[in-house]
C-alpha cells in the first residue's frame, strides 16, 4: 500500500513538473475569422455598403510545455513546430517586434495597392532601410534595434537597400560611420554611431553563411573579399521602408492584436470592397491570407492549414491563398469552402469577376492600368 501511494506521488509530481517545464516547441492553433470592413475606415461619403464581406484570419502560438506538447500533438487541426521555426534566431521580443513592423508594411502596402487599382494615383517611394533584426554579434546588435529605419551614412542619404550596400562597401572593416537614424514606432530620431564589422563565411557544404563579425572576434572564420580588399558589414537583416505618396484622403487599418505580414492580402481587398461602387464580393464571405507587396504580389504565409479551418468554422465561402499553399488548405477546407491560390491582387480579382463580382471604382478616381497581372 505504501509503495502504491509513493508511486502515486511520484505520479502526480511528474505530472505537476511537465505542466511548467517549458520545451522548445510552438503549437500553431486555428485562430479567428475577423470582418475586415470593420476595421477599414475611410471618409463617410466614400464608404460603401455590401452584403458581402472580405475576412482575415490569424493563428493563436502556444508556447508548450511538456505535458501540453502531448496534448497538441495529439490534435488533428493543430501543428506543433520547432520554437526556431517560428521566431528563428530572434529573442521573443524582437519577433514581437517585427511582427509590428510586418503589420505596419502589410497596412501600408494594402492601402498603397487598392487605391491605385481603384484609379488613384497612389504609389509607395523609396524612403530608407528598415532594421529588420541587428545580426546577433555584429556592431548593429549594439547600436540599432528592430523597427529602426536608417536615412544616411556620414550624411549621405540612404533611399533603398541597395544603396546602403553601396555606402557600406565602400568602407573598410573597423572604420565608424554615422547612421542618420528614425523610429518606426516613435517620430523620434537620433544619429548612431558604429563601428563596421568584416564579413565572413561560417559553415562548410550546402549550409555556409556569411556572418557580420566585430573587429578582433572569431578569427577563425573566413574573411570575405571585394576586388581583394575586406568586406565591410554593418550587420542588419533589411526591409525596404517606403513613403506614401498620392494619397487622396486619409485611410485607417486598424490591427489591434495583430501583428505579422500575413493580413496583406485581405485588407487589400477589404479597402477595395469598402471603396466599390459595384460589388467586388458579389455578396459572398471572402476569406484572405497572403503578404502583400507594394506592387501588388502575393506572398506566402505560416499556418495555413489553420487559417482554413478557422474561416471554414467562420462561414467564409471563398478562401484566398498564396499560390505555392493551396496544398495545404485545401484537405482542411470541406464541401462548403471553396479555395483559390492566387500570386497577385489582380489575379484576386480576376478570380471573384468570374464568381460574379463586379469592381466600380469610384467617380473621383482616375483610371489606370492595374499593378500586376493574372498569373
Amino acid at each position: 500500500m505504501l509503495g502504491a501511494i509513493a508511486t502515486l506521488g511520484l505520479l502526480v509530481v511528474a505530472s505537476a513538473v511537465a505542466a511548467y517545464v517549458p520545451v522548445q516547441y510552438y503549437a500553431i492553433t486555428p485562430g479567428t475569422g475577423v470582418p475586415v470592413s470593420g476595421l477599414v475606415t475611410v471618409p463617410g461619403g466614400l464608404a460603401e455598403q455590401h452584403l458581402g464581406d472580405v475576412m482575415l484570419t490569424d493563428v493563436e502560438l502556444v508556447p508548450l510545455h511538456a505535458l501540453s506538447y502531448l496534448f497538441y500533438s495529439l490534435q488533428a487541426s493543430d501543428s506543433v513546430v520547432p520554437a526556431s521555426a517560428v521566431v528563428g534566431t530572434a529573442s521573443t521580443s524582437q519577433y514581437e517586434r517585427e511582427g509590428k513592423v510586418d503589420m505596419i508594411e502589410a497596412r501600408q502596402a494594402a492601402t498603397v495597392v487598392a487605391l491605385h487599382e481603384l484609379g488613384y494615383p497612389t504609389r509607395a517611394v523609396p524612403d530608407g532601410v528598415i532594421v529588420y533584426q541587428p545580426e546577433a554579434g555584429s556592431a548593429a546588435a549594439h547600436g540599432l534595434a528592430v523597427g529602426d529605419v536608417i536615412t544616411a551614412v556620414d550624411g549621405r542619404p540612404v533611399r533603398t537597400i541597395a544603396g546602403l550596400a553601396s555606402l557600406i562597401g565602400d568602407e573598410r572593416p573597423g572604420v565608424s560611420v554615422t547612421l542618420q537614424v528614425r523610429g518606426m514606432f516613435t517620430t523620434r530620431r537620433r544619429s548612431v554611431r558604429l563601428r563596421l564589422g568584416e564579413e565572413r563565411v561560417a559553415g562548410t557544404g550546402s549550409s555556409v553563411t556569411e556572418v557580420c563579425a566585430g573587429m578582433g572576434t572569431d578569427t577563425a572564420l573566413q574573411p570575405v573579399e571585394q576586388n581583394g580588399v575586406p568586406a565591410a558589414c554593418l550587420g542588419v537583416y533589411p526591409e525596404q521602408s517606403y513613403a506614401t505618396k498620392g494619397l487622396p484622403f486619409r485611410v485607417t487599418i486598424s490591427s489591434d492584436g495583430i501583428i505579422g505580414p500575413s493580413a496583406g492580402l485581405a485588407f487589400t481587398l477589404g479597402l477595395m470592397e469598402k471603396l466599390d461602387k459595384s460589388d467586388l464580393l458579389a455578396g459572398l464571405t471572402v476569406a484572405a491570407t497572403g503578404t502583400m507587396s507594394v506592387t501588388g504580389q502575393v506572398g506566402e504565409v505560416g499556418g495555413v492549414a489553420q487559417k482554413t479551418v478557422a474561416v471554414r468554422d467562420a462561414g467564409a465561402s471563398v478562401l484566398f491563398v498564396p499560390l505555392g499553399e493551396l496544398h495545404q488548405a485545401l484537405p482542411h477546407a470541406g464541401p462548403h469552402l471553396t479555395v483559390m491560390a492566387v500570386s497577385s491582387v489582380a489575379q484576386a480579382v480576376a478570380d471573384l469577376e468570374q464568381l460574379g463580382g463586379r469592381l466600380s471604382p469610384p467617380s473621383d478616381a482616375r483610371s489606370r492600368p492595374r499593378l500586376a497581372h493574372r498569373a
